[in-house]
C-alpha cells in the first residue's frame, strides 16, 4: 500500500503539487488523469523519490520513503517512462538483465532464465540480441516493461508510456500493460488513453492545477463527474 500524505512539491517559485493526500490500495489499478501541467508526472516521480517532496511525504508499506531507504524501496517499484530510457550500447537482453546483475547480484544462469521469460511475456523473444537502435518505439517500450517485470516489483508506475509512440504502435504497448493489470500488481498509470483507462482502472484520480480535484471509481468518474473542471476535461478528450 502507498500512502501520500500532505505532499507538496515546489521548483523554486513554482508550486507544482498542493497538499496531495491519497492511498493507493495494494493490487488495484489507479489511473491519474488531467491536462498537461496539472502535476500528474511530478506526483508519480515523487512516489518513488525521483523528485524529492518539498513537504509531506510518501509511505510505502507503512514506511516513510526517504533518502536512506529509497534504493531498497525502488527495488519494489518498477517505473516505465515516456522515452524508454534504454542503454543504447547494450543488447535487449542486457538491458533487461542489467539491474538483476548490478542491483540483485543474481547468478548469470538465473538472469538468463528471467530475461527469456520476461521477453516472452512482452512478445519479444526474437529480439534477445538486438540493439535498441534497431527497434521500433513500441518495441523499445515493451523492452522497458520487460526490464521492470524482471525485477518482480510489487508496484508499477507508468508515466504516459504511449505518449511518444506513433499511433500504430500504441496498441502493442497497451496490450502488455493490460496483461500486467490482470496479474495482481499495484499499478499507478498516468495516461491520455481514455479507452484504456476506462477498461483497466479501479479508481481514477483527476488532477487540476496541482491538486487532486476529483477521485472516484472509474464508472462514476466517466459517467458522472462531479466537478465542472472534470466535465470540461472529459468533453475535450473523449
Amino acid at each position: 500500500m502507498i500512502e501520500v500524505r500532505d505532499l507538496n512539491k515546489q521548483f523554486k517559485d513554482l508550486h507544482v503539487l498542493h497538499d496531495i493526500n491519497y492511498t493507493f490500495l495494494q493490487g488495484k489499478t489507479t489511473v491519474i488523469l488531467g491536462a498537461s501541467g496539472s502535476g500528474k508526472s511530478t506526483l508519480l516521480r515523487c512516489i518513488n523519490h525521483l523528485e524529492r517532496p518539498s513537504s509531506g511525504g510518501v509511505h510505502f508499506q507503512g514506511e516513510v520513503v526517504h533518502e536512506g531507504n529509497v534504493q531498497t524501496i525502488r527495488k519494489q517499484m518498477g517505473m516505465v517512462f515516456q522515452h524508454f530510457n534504454l542503454f543504447s550500447n547494450m543488447t535487449v537482453a542486457d538491458n533487461v538483465g542489467y539491474a538483476l546483475k548490478v542491483v540483485k547480484n543474481m547468478p548469470q544462469t538465473t538472469i538468463q532464465s528471467i530475461i527469456e521469460d520476461r521477453l516472452a511475456a512482452v512478445g519479444l523473444s526474437d529480439k534477445f540480441d538486438a540493439y535498441p537502435k534497431t527497434l521500433s518505439g513500441g518495441q523499445k517500450q515493451r523492452v522497458a516493461i520487460a526490464r521492470c517485470l524482471a525485477m518482480t516489483p510489487d508496484v508499477f508506475l507508468f508515466d504516459e508510456p504511449t505518449s511518444s509512440l506513433d499511433p500504430e504502435m500504441v496498441g502493442e504497448v497497451l496490450d502488455v500493460m493490460r496483461s500486467i493489470t490482470k496479474q495482481g500488481f499495484t499499478n499507478i498509470i498516468v495516461t491520455h488513453e481514455m479507452g484504456f483507462a476506462k477498461e483497466v482502472a479501479d479508481e481514477v484520480i483527476f488532477m487540476y492545477q496541482g491538486r487532486i480535484w476529483e477521485q472516484a471509481p472509474k464508472d462514476q468518474f466517466f459517467q458522472q463527474p462531479k466537478t465542472e473542471e472534470a466535465k470540461a476535461f472529459l468533453e475535450k478528450i473523449l
